[in-house]
Order: C-alpha cells, then sequence, then structure tokens
C-alpha cells in the first residue's frame, strides 16, 4: 500500500493526493490512468508521487481502499447480518448518490480485474458465507451493469430466501 513517507505527510497534503488520486481514477480505468496528471493536480512533484506509492497500482488501491471505506459502513457491519438485502440495496443506492459514484463503477467496469484490493472474510459459517459471496456478487454485477441492477436483486431476494435468510 502507501509508502511511510505518505503516512508521515500532514493530513492536507494526504487529501490533497487523495482527492487528485480519485479524480484520475474517476476519468480514466488504471491502464490509461497518468502520474502526470496525478502530480499536477496535487501539485507535487513526480518524484515525490514514487515516494508516496510503489506505483499506479500502488496509487489505486490506496485510494479504492480509501472510496470504498467511505461507503462501507452499512454493508459489513450488523445491518448485513441482520438484513443482508436491505443492506445489499442501500449500499448500492450510496454508491448511486456518492461523489465516488464514477470511481466506483470505473472499478467494477474496467479495474476490478488488474488489481487485488482484498476479499471478504471468509466465514466459518457456510450460510453466512455464501450470503457474503452472493451480496458481493450483486454489488459487482449491479454497479457493472447498472441497468440489469433491478434483475440482480430480483435474483438476489430470491436465493436469499432459498438459504432461508429472513428479510426483515
Amino acid at each position: 500500500m502507501v509508502l511511510s513517507t505518505f503516512e508521515h505527510l500532514d493530513e492536507n497534503k494526504q487529501q490533497r493526493i487523495l482527492a487528485a488520486l480519485v479524480t484520475e481514477f474517476s476519468k480514466y480505468p488504471l491502464a490509461q490512468a497518468q502520474v502526470a496528471r496525478i502530480v499536477k493536480q496535487s501539485d507535487i512533484a513526480r518524484g515525490a508521487f514514487y515516494k508516496y506509492f510503489s506505483d499506479l497500482k500502488d496509487a489505486y488501491q490506496y485510494a479504492f481502499k480509501e472510496v470504498i471505506g467511505r461507503l462501507h459502513t452499512g454493508i459489513a457491519g450488523p445491518e448485513m447480518r441482520r438484513d443482508p438485502y436491505a443492506a445489499t440495496v442501500a449500499f448500492l443506492q450510496e454508491a448511486d448518490e456518492s461523489q465516488d459514484r464514477d470511481f466506483i463503477r470505473l472499478h467494477f467496469t474496467k479495474n476490478s480485474g488488474m488489481v487485488t484490493v482484498g476479499e471478504p472474510p471468509i466465514a466459518a459459517n457456510a450460510t453466512e458465507w455464501a450470503v457474503t459471496t452472493l451480496c458481493h456478487s450483486a454489488i459487482s454485477q449491479a454497479l457493472a451493469n447498472p441497468e440489469q441492477a433491478d434483475l440482480i436483486l430480483k435474483n438476489l431476494k430470491a436465493a436469499l430466501l432459498q438459504l432461508h435468510v429472513k428479510e426483515s
């Protein structure tokens, strides 16, 4: 992830760099992203970029972690255990209304296969594992194919009912 020199920057500079990363990765897939645009927007030297991140993929992984962290609160908490369908719908709605919407969509349509950004922890219980896997898959598919979101959520709901997962 980020190198220790980045962690020692003041909060304002870190936020400026993060904003530049999010802007770049909201407009361009990782394969077309450019360090030059990032350093220009964040007002840092190109050499400084490589003191903060190993490479562009490293910077992307950091930005993804930050962006998803802003959205992930409801889907990862007790709401997910209580009503996974509602938590999934709420996450998709929040993602769609988020300032980071373009970043998230580009991640699922172009970038997800190019980087490893972490998987949800594997649950010990088979049903919990299945629910988590289904919900994450539904999120990925709905964000990559927004025109199919209703069908994807309908299928998720049916699958959860097959697993006897209660809906509130």
